[in-house]
């Protein structure tokens, strides 16, 4: 997925089951219904914020700067593959499965969704650090044009800058 990197917001979401979304720029879709590894996050769960109304699928709705811009949809559970440099492990996350959004996000502002890097406890950073499978930080390195890395669970080497929050 090419998803916006945001320090500034914790949810990380994809467009699914899309009721109004940007246009499809040939990127991906995530379905819950094709994935076979995918559960719905149920009202009752530790991250759920928002009330239900109707159902026991856990609503999400995220509001963000930029004028009348927002994803709302409803959470989900599925696996995540992260690589190390010996193995692939896979890793239960909760998202947002995106079926709404508005504003910069319907004119190609996030083509394949978000991924929120902030401190709350529900960006993946924090889920992967509560699972005992990193710590709870990462490290992001980016070139002159516009190539690199996102490290999870990583601080860094000792000659890279730090920006605390």
């Amino acid at each position: 997925f090419l998803v916006a990197l945001d320090t500034g917001s914790n949810l990380f979401w994809v467009p699914c089951d899309c009721k109004s979304c940007a246009p499809n720029f040939d990127f991906s879709i995530y379905s819950p219904n094709t994935s076979s590894t995918s559960k719905n996050v149920p009202c009752t769960h530790d991250l759920c914020q928002n009330e239900c109304s109707g159902g026991n699928i856990c609503p999400y709705k995220v509001d963000y700067v930029s004028n009348n811009t927002s994803s709302s949809g409803v959470l989900v559970e599925d696996v995540m593959y992260l690589t190390t440099e010996d193995e692939v492990d896979d890793a239960r996350i909760i998202f947002g499965c995106g079926q709404v959004q508005s504003g910069i996000f319907l004119y190609g502002g996030a083509p394949d969704g978000l991924f929120g890097l902030g401190m709350g406890n529900i960006s993946v950073p924090s889920i992967l650090s509560a699972a005992g499978l990193t710590t709870d930080s990462f490290s992001m390195c980016f070139g002159s044009d516009g190539v690199g890395r996102l490290i999870l669970g990583d601080k860094g080497s000792s000659d890279q800058d730090e920006t605390p929050f």
